[in-house]
């Protein structure tokens, strides 16, 4: 048995399970991942403990705390709770760690007014995170495209160049099986000696053809292993036994109008949804600069219970305290040289988002203009490809009728050969057009 046909799903289907570019791209994904649960991690739950003995001076006491700390999405508020107990004596300016028999329970919250109320970076990087998901599946998304693209591409210029090593095979075949009768007709003196030599010419060039064609096949090949492996990722070369028996002709898809076909482009490619993305990230940034500029105004709150009893604690047994914090930097530079930036990036994104969108119009239109040129050309090919047969036949009738030249029939076998490859030439062009067109649509 031989070897398997090679099918362009087959080079696809190897791309997407083994080609390492690919893979190595997917981690992106897992890249940003990871960003979006550390940006969770800022808020999680915060656990503290402390605990001190101090002996052997003036003082002798003993302390114990722990606190539980939690901050929340909404408004960019932390609420707390713990308990602490503290025996012994203390001195004046440390009287507050002084607790009653069963020790001091607390809770409270920080509520921000102004500055980080809407936004704080915690919450940004929640949101640039999740932006940052977007990207990395949108530069996955794009790369897989162009790999898929050029795969296809490789793809077919393994084929044409194999079909090309088969042609070229073929004429020089033909003019092998005519060189011994040459020979024998011109030692016999029925053929003039002349038309022998001719011959055995034609046959050395066709031999330096099938030499070209062969190490075209051969680079192409080894050209189309990069994307072509196995299970374990490990090129694989593919063999001249596992190339289509013919290249046949597959319709062509029906583009739009050049507006919709734009249209539905900027929609589909990754390209400049990207860029979107990164504008929408920089957005973010201009919203944390543009809140850090005001004011820093805080309501703090805190309730504290005493339980069990003690001679020489004067606070409790409840408090409630409420209060305000306020602090506002007089030039506030760093917040506008942030904004500044901000607004700098967007600018630049939104430039390049244009240019991304002009770029896909362009090649929208150039890939429609490529497909429906390669139509043609394949029509044309097809339609000098049976012409010229069909003078190659008639020359081949005259020649045998005693009627015709060898040199005419050489040159018109030679004519045949070159029609034959424009013809799959022009039909592996037109299966790349169709592979760029579809890469232009993001439809691959």
């Amino acid at each position: 048995m031989g070897a398997q046909v090679l099918q362009q799903t087959d080079i696809e289907e190897s791309v997407r399970k083994s080609y390492p570019p690919l893979l190595a791209a997917f981690q992106e994904i897992n890249q940003a991942n990871a960003d979006a649960l550390a940006a969770k991690g800022k808020f999680d739950t915060k656990l503290k403990g402390k605990a001190e003995n101090n002996s052997l001076g003036y003082y002798e006491n003993r302390v114990a705390d722990v606190s539980v700390e939690q901050p929340l999405r909404w408004g960019g508020a932390d609420l707390f709770g713990g308990w602490r107990i503290g025996q012994g004596t203390f001195p004046v300016y440390e009287g507050k760690y002084e607790t009653r028999s069963g020790g001091e329970y607390r809770v409270g919250a920080r509520l921000p007014l102004l500055q980080d109320r809407s936004i704080d970076s915690r919450r940004a990087d929640l949101q640039k995170t999740a932006i940052g998901q977007q990207a990395a599946g949108l530069s996955v998304e794009q790369q897989r495209l162009a790999i898929m693209n050029s795969a296809i591409q490789r793809y077919w210029l393994w084929v044409a160049a194999g079909n090309r090593l088969a042609i070229a095979r073929g004429v020089l075949q033909t003019a092998q099986s005519r060189q011994a009768l040459l020979d024998l007709g011109a030692d016999s003196g029925q053929l003039p000696a002349i038309d022998a030599v001719d011959n055995r010419r034609a046959v050395l060039q066709r031999q330096g053809q099938v030499v070209e064609a062969t190490r075209a096949l051969q680079g192409a090949a080894l050209d189309l292993s990069l994307l072509y492996r196995d299970a374990a990722g490990d090129p694989i070369v593919p063999t001249e036994s596992q190339l289509p028996p013919e290249v046949t002709h597959n319709p062509s898809p029906d583009p739009m109008d050049v507006n919709s076909s734009v249209s539905l482009a900027w929609e589909k490619r990754p390209d400049a949804r990207r860029v979107a993305t990164q504008r929408a990230s920089a957005e973010v940034d201009l919203k944390v600069a543009r809140n850090q500029k005001l004011p820093d105004l805080d309501l703090t709150t805190s309730f504290t219970s005493e339980r069990g009893t003690s001679s020489t604690v004067r606070r409790g047994p409840q408090e409630f305290r409420a209060g305000v914090v306020f602090e506002l930097p007089l030039q506030r530079r760093q917040a506008e040289g942030r904004i500044q930036a901000a607004q700098a990036r967007i600018v630049q994104f939104t430039k390049r988002e244009q240019f991304a969108k002009d770029t896909i119009r362009e090649e929208v239109q150039d890939a429609i203009s490529a497909l429906t040129t390669a139509s043609q050309r394949l029509r044309v090919a097809q339609e000098e490809l049976s012409v010229t047969r069909q003078l190659e036949q008639a020359e081949r009738t005259k020649f045998e009728l005693g009627e015709g030249t060898l040199f005419l029939l050489n040159l018109r076998e030679q004519a045949t050969l070159e029609s034959a490859v424009r013809n799959v030439t022009a039909l592996a062009d037109h299966q790349r057009a169709v592979a760029a067109y579809r890469y232009s649509m993001a439809d691959l």
